[in-house]
């Protein structure tokens, strides 16, 4: 049972207590010499190098994959096509567990709604104004299209698992997210830009209405014993890095100027940093606890990549994925660090 929402018990899954590698390093870990004792690891001398390496493996698989994008992009221009149906499954797997007719919606109203205007208001509004005085052009227009952009869902759900948040309370909110992107982000994202840059709003609605009817589809058609709950977190881990990969594959990296990367990395950390004291600011003031505003700042600030790159397309510039990337990979890293320091 979790504590975060008074009058309410939690009946949504707690699944993928541990990380991203779980099931993958494991028997290398063996192997390397960890004996099993409990949920702990009997460490001989130098695996102390190992455990510390360990506590931040999220970030490590992360990283990983950005590399491998970099020195290995060939594969890449492959799995662009992936990204639809990539996109698609993470949300399945939000969905998955969850027992509506048992969710007591009333205890998670406001929850929601805070993280709805944080993701959709606050978040896009104050962070475009901020990003206007340093950026200029595309790299402003990636700037917006992302922030623009719904939760990331999956992401979300997996890094509030791994914090030890409450996985109930960030599905709920997802899935609210979501069920609005086909109105709100075009919205968000015409009033956030010049009207001199045209929205593709009718191609937009149609490809959010596609991922997220087909998300809700495969919830609905495939019974939760038909895959294990073990298997769809490992896909889910592996989804996400292959997004990972993927974006970081699709970018030519001899175009990108390195001082523009610099000040879009800069402001993207700002943005996120500044949105967590922010929820965590609501939080103390709401009276919610660390489990509950954990999910509100991952749904929140987490933005969905795939969504935001089937809008990209659109514009066809090199700069506007660079930005969305960008913003993905450090919110990815940002998950990862603070599931490796809860």
């Amino acid at each position: 049972m979790t504590v975060g929402v008074p009058g309410r018990r939690s009946t949504g899954p707690r699944r993928f207590e541990g990380s991203l590698s779980d099931g993958f390093l494991v028997p290398f870990v063996r192997e390397s010499g960890y004996r099993e004792t409990g949920s702990r690891y009997v460490n001989r001398p130098w695996n102390r190098y190992v455990a510390r390496a360990r506590r931040f493996e999220n970030v490590w698989l992360v990283l990983g994959a950005v590399a491998l994008g970099v020195l290995v992009p060939g594969p890449g221009e492959y799995a662009d096509v992936l990204v639809t149906p990539l996109v698609v499954f993470l949300i399945y797997g939000s969905l998955r567990g969850i027992e509506v007719a048992t969710v007591e919606y009333r205890s998670y109203g406001l929850v929601i709604c805070c993280s709805l205007v944080v993701s959709y208001v606050l978040l896009p509004f104050g962070g475009i104004r901020v990003a206007g005085a340093f950026l200029t052009g595309d790299a402003l227009l990636g700037m917006a299209i992302v922030l623009a952009a719904p939760t990331t869902a999956g992401s979300a759900i997996i890094w509030t698992r791994l914090a030890g948040g409450d996985s109930e309370v960030a599905a709920l909110v997802s899935i609210s997210s979501l069920a609005v992107a086909p109105l709100v982000t075009p919205v968000v994202l015409s009033s956030l830009l010049d009207r001199r840059v045209a929205v593709p709003a009718e191609t937009m609605v149609i490809d959010l209405l596609v991922i997220v009817l087909g998300g809700v589809a495969l919830a609905v058609v495939l019974p939760d014993r038909l895959i294990s709950d073990v298997a769809v977190d490992r896909a889910s881990g592996l989804a996400i890095l292959c997004l990972i990969y993927s974006s970081i594959a699709s970018v030519d990296i001899g175009a990108i100027d390195p001082t523009g990367l610099a000040v879009v990395m800069a402001l993207v950390v700002s943005l996120l940093g500044a949105g967590f004291v922010l929820v965590r600011s609501v939080g103390v003031r709401m009276g919610i606890d660390r489990s509950t505003y954990l999910p509100l700042f991952f749904t929140a600030g987490l933005k969905n990549l795939g969504i935001a790159l089937l809008i990209a397309f659109a514009y066809r510039s090199v700069m506007v994925v660079v930005v969305i990337v960008t913003y993905y990979v450090l919110q990815q890293l940002v998950g990862a660090l603070i599931a490796d320091l809860a």
